[in-house]
């Protein structure tokens, strides 16, 4: 008989990346991937889903008024899963505002086609990168919680054997 397993921890995501302000300022936090201030968090492996991206901001910044970030695969401009969000405007969170969550009609971003999940259909691993832009130099205060729901769809197929669920 089946059973109901719970792969997430308690709090809802799967996976999270705790920093402050010190961080952003500590020399090799934030480094050069393929564009400046960017830090490779995780990987998503083939066959992987990221379900939802969230920034929730612990505490709110003091002393930068041009926050961004960015979060997803491409190296270039990381914003498959968060999109150039706007962290000294941001109350509480940012929630699931990159390009490959938020569909497009004629080329227009709208919320009437939201994609419930992004999958890595390749045979390949991606990286996942966090790009924060602005004067982070200044910084007095701040702390947030990067967090993302990732699932392993070749983990799952691998328990099951070949001849499939």
């Amino acid at each position: 008989m089946a059973k109901l397993t719970i792969n997430e921890r308690a709090n809802g995501f799967s996976h999270a990346l705790v920093f402050d302000y010190v961080d952003l300022q500590t020399s090799g936090f934030l480094s050069t991937i393929g564009a400046a201030n960017q830090r490779a968090v995780g990987s998503q492996g083939p066959g992987d889903i990221i379900k939802d991206a969230a920034l929730i901001q612990i505490v709110d910044p003091a002393g930068a008024t041009d926050l961004t970030i960015d979060f997803g695969t491409t190296s270039a401009d990381p914003d498959e899963y968060l999109d150039n969000g706007d962290v000294d405007a941001a109350t509480e969170l940012l929630y699931n505002t990159g390009d490959a969550f938020i569909g497009t009609d004629s080329g227009a971003q709208t919320t009437s086609n939201v994609v419930n999940g992004v999958a890595n259909n390749t045979t390949s691993a991606k990286p996942l990168i966090m790009e924060f832009n602005g004067t982070v130099a200044s910084l007095t205060a701040g702390k947030w919680v990067l967090a993302w729901n990732q699932l392993n769809g070749y983990a799952l197929a691998n328990t099951y054997g070949a001849g499939g669920l």
